[in-house]
């Protein structure tokens, strides 16, 4: 149960019918932290808001455009990585916020890595976990028959399944293919078709980032966003997020603490610690969580995010 103080809720548009959901926590007048969420897709928490519990922060748990409580759309178009980065500044503009601690891990790790380069002059400092490169490299690892297929087997026949089942050209196992098949089975007017194809997408998104988890058996209607909107970005080749990558890092000026699983099969650390390396960022503090997974669902993780939160809500 979150022990954080509900300040309240606000609506903010960011495209003709489009608006986004900004519930703020903690206390008026405290140290600002924004809170962003993974996925993409996921939408903030009541697990999200416990992160914070009895600290002296004013908290902005931003639900990224088209899931969590802000507007939904069939037509994604809009849902791009820039516009998700330009959207957490326009947050800050409108609550007239100077400066900002940021917070988020995997997807939303990738977007305050990326908007700390884009907006460094905004960023105090940023508490990151789970950091997803959004790379083909790492797009490959995840849903080719090469990458983390080839450590959990059984998962990714069940992944894979459905394509066989339900597309009649679907013959080979290839990325391109593998994202095309999902994007007629997720978009499918068949009710069951597209909610299979949901419970497999999203089980084997589980299976990687916590794999002592249960499986899924009721599907939610965020289960749905976040399968159609990570395809979204898998088939979009995640907006040429690698270039982006390449031209702000060097940008980046604020104290950074990244906390990574040494077991995070869906950023594992063959991926991660290539583009480290080249990170020349004096105010990087990389903390690797032993036996750690990828998210906030493994409680080493958890713990340790928690940790470094509270540090630097009292530094």
């Amino acid at each position: 149960m979150a022990r954080l103080a509900f300040i309240g809720q606000s609506f903010i548009e960011v495209n003709p019918g489009v608006q986004l959901s900004v519930s703020q926590y903690g206390l008026i007048g405290a140290k600002p932290v924004v809170y962003l969420h993974g996925g993409p897709g996921a939408g903030c928490h009541a697990a999200d808001v416990a992160l914070f519990d009895n600290l002296d922060l004013q908290v902005f748990f931003i639900d990224q455009r088209h899931c969590g409580r802000s507007t939904k759309m069939a037509n994604l178009a809009s849902h791009t990585l820039i516009e998700l980065i330009d959207d957490i500044d326009t947050v800050r503009r409108y609550f007239g916020v100077e400066q900002w601690a940021v917070t988020g891990g995997s997807y939303g790790a990738t977007l305050g890595w990326l908007y700390s380069g884009l907006y460094p002059d905004r960023v105090s400092e940023q508490v990151l976990w789970g950091l997803f490169l959004a790379t083909p490299k790492a797009r490959d690892w995840l849903y080719s028959p090469h990458g983390a297929a080839l450590f959990f087997a059984d998962d990714y026949a069940e992944f894979i399944q459905p394509l066989y089942q339900y597309c009649s050209w679907f013959e080979q196992a290839d990325v391109q293919s593998i994202l095309s098949g999902y994007g007629q089975l997720l978009s499918s007017i068949d009710d069951s078709i597209c909610a299979e194809s949901v419970k497999a997408w999203n089980q084997w998104e589980l299976t990687l980032a916590s794999p002592n988890q249960s499986r899924i058996f009721v599907l939610s209607s965020e289960l749905y966003d976040l399968a159609k909107i990570e395809h979204h970005h898998a088939e979009h080749d995640y907006f040429n997020a690698v270039r982006l990558f390449e031209t702000v890092t060097p940008s980046i000026t604020a104290k950074t603490t990244l906390i990574q699983g040494e077991f995070d099969w869906i950023c594992p650390q063959h991926l991660l610690m290539p583009f480290l390396a080249n990170v020349t960022h004096s105010n990087l503090i990389f903390d690797e969580v032993k036996s750690g997974y990828h998210g906030l669902n493994d409680a080493k993780m958890q713990a340790r995010v928690m940790q470094k939160i509270q540090y630097m809500a009292q530094n």
